[in-house]
């Protein structure tokens, strides 16, 4: 049945994105035949195992399980058996298991499968929409991204050092660049960028998830903006009210120690009007004037008075 208009979406707030993210890569189905053996061949590079009894692809998450048995079956129609394991410990994930048992098929998949991954093993990277089916197979067997409310952190887990270099190439050739870390035994690539993040999702397929990443981050950016602002603007304030304390603080000591009387009567004008109004900006002290003064006027008397005051404390000091 095909998801309605708008149920996609709905599908990432009532899941996890992650989750969310690995269902929406899992619906996609490359047309080319080519692309199909790359992305499976991505699922087969982390997680598949020839073994006695044939080939088995492992996968930790439903969704990664059924794009394998679907590949499988469009490119190989291959006789499969599908098991589910249940983890030792306690509250874990099952991981499925995508089993391909002896059969004259059998070769022709490992062969066709190893085929490619020497391509990308030796960097002859191929076409684009290759390269991009191969990372959404890695993305789908080990990758996970965190909610992006929360934090911008998408990873893939490797086993190994060469895993996670044959991967980072593919990825680079798209002008990505991801961090590498190494976890006891296993290799992690990740980004932490949302830009990048969003890039790399895009690359994939997830369109959708890529959206509500976009609008999670625009959403932030507003909010540190606000936040931003706000703090701009408290910090002018509290700088406006420090000087306009100064300003009365120093009028007052010129009416203690020699009366405002004994100023000009330009000085005189805007002291009485700062200890009458200790708050009004200097735009709006020079409106109050009987001849209407620019700030910078405003500022140059009050910094008449601030000499004269400093120049009676320097009197006091002695």
């Amino acid at each position: 049945m095909t998801p309605k208009r708008g149920e996609v979406g709905k599908a990432h707030v009532a899941m996890g994105f992650s989750r969310a993210t690995r269902d929406e890569l899992a619906r996609i189905m490359p047309e080319r035949r080519c692309c199909q053996l790359a992305e499976l061949a991505g699922l087969a590079y982390m997680d598949g195992t020839l073994t006695s009894h044939g080939y088995d692809v492992v996968a930790g998450q439903a969704a990664a399980a059924r794009k394998v048995y679907l590949l499988f079956k469009q490119l190989y129609q291959p006789r499969m058996e599908v098991k589910v394991r249940h983890r030792a410990r306690f509250g874990k994930q099952p991981v499925y298991i995508v089993g391909i048992g002896q059969q004259r098929k059998l070769e022709r998949i490992t062969k066709s499968l190893a085929g490619v991954e020497r391509r990308y093993t030796l960097e002859r990277w191929g076409k684009a929409c290759c390269r991009k089916a191969f990372l959404r197979g890695v993305y789908l067997g080990r990758g996970s991204v965190t909610e992006p409310s929360k934090n911008y952190h998408l990873e893939i887990i490797t086993n190994t050092f060469s895993q996670a270099a044959l991967v980072q190439g593919c990825i680079e050739t798209f002008g990505l660049s991801c961090g590498v870390v190494q976890r006891k035994n296993r290799v992690t690539l990740y980004f932490k960028d949302a830009g990048q993040i969003g890039q790399f999702l895009g690359l994939l397929g997830a369109h959708t998830s890529v959206l509500r990443l976009e609008s999670v981050r625009v959403m932030k950016e507003m909010r540190n903006q606000a936040n931003r602002l706000v703090n701009c603007e408290t910090a002018n304030m509290d700088k406006t009210l420090e000087a306009s304390l100064r300003q009365v603080e120093n009028i007052r000591l010129i009416q203690e120690k020699m009366g405002l009387e004994s100023l000009p009567p330009d000085l005189q004008e805007i002291s009485q009007l700062r200890l009458e109004y200790p708050y009004a900006s200097l735009k709006e002290l020079g409106e109050l004037l009987d001849v209407s003064l620019s700030k910078s006027g405003v500022n140059h008397r009050l910094r008449k008075l601030e000499a004269i005051a400093d120049e009676l404390r320097e009197v006091d000091g002695h």
